[in-house]
């Protein structure tokens, strides 16, 4: 089965009430994870920074976190050890996606709290699966 059949099949069961934010600084990636979120049912909203997410989530409480780790300013895994340390937020599953990828890279991953972690470049089955884990993980 293709890709392309494998995303229309799992499109009707994704929760169309379910919110991702996909946090990278590269719009481009961004854009193109948003789509194939979109295009499975999820709800998606973007930011470019963890500031950006930080105030995106004053506004929303999404169901998914997918996070870079290498951004400006603010890191990947000290914004999840912010969430983590916030009762709000705390609870939110969080998936590193990353070209990071050693072992060391995944240890320090979990250690901050992550939920899960996808290495770049990765195929639209390979996020909708991991996706669908975490999610039916924290139901």
């Amino acid at each position: 089965m293709t890709e392309s059949r494998l995303l229309a099949k799992y499109a009707s069961s994704a929760s169309n009430n379910r919110t991702i934010i996909v946090i990278d600084d590269e719009h481009a990636f961004c854009d193109v994870v948003c789509e194939i979120l979109d295009a499975l049912g999820y709800n998606t909203r973007q930011a470019y920074n963890a500031h950006q997410a930080i105030t995106l989530l004053q506004e929303i409480t999404p169901d998914l976190i997918l996070t870079d780790v290498m951004m400006p300013e603010l890191d990947g895994l000290t914004f999840i050890r912010q969430l983590r340390s916030e009762p709000k937020w705390s609870e939110i599953p969080i998936i590193i996606v990353s070209a990071k990828a050693t072992k060391a890279d995944r240890d320090a991953a979990e250690d901050a709290g992550a939920d899960g972690y996808l290495i770049k470049p990765f195929s639209s089955l390979e996020l909708e699966e991991l996706i669908t884990s975490t999610l039916s993980t924290h139901a």
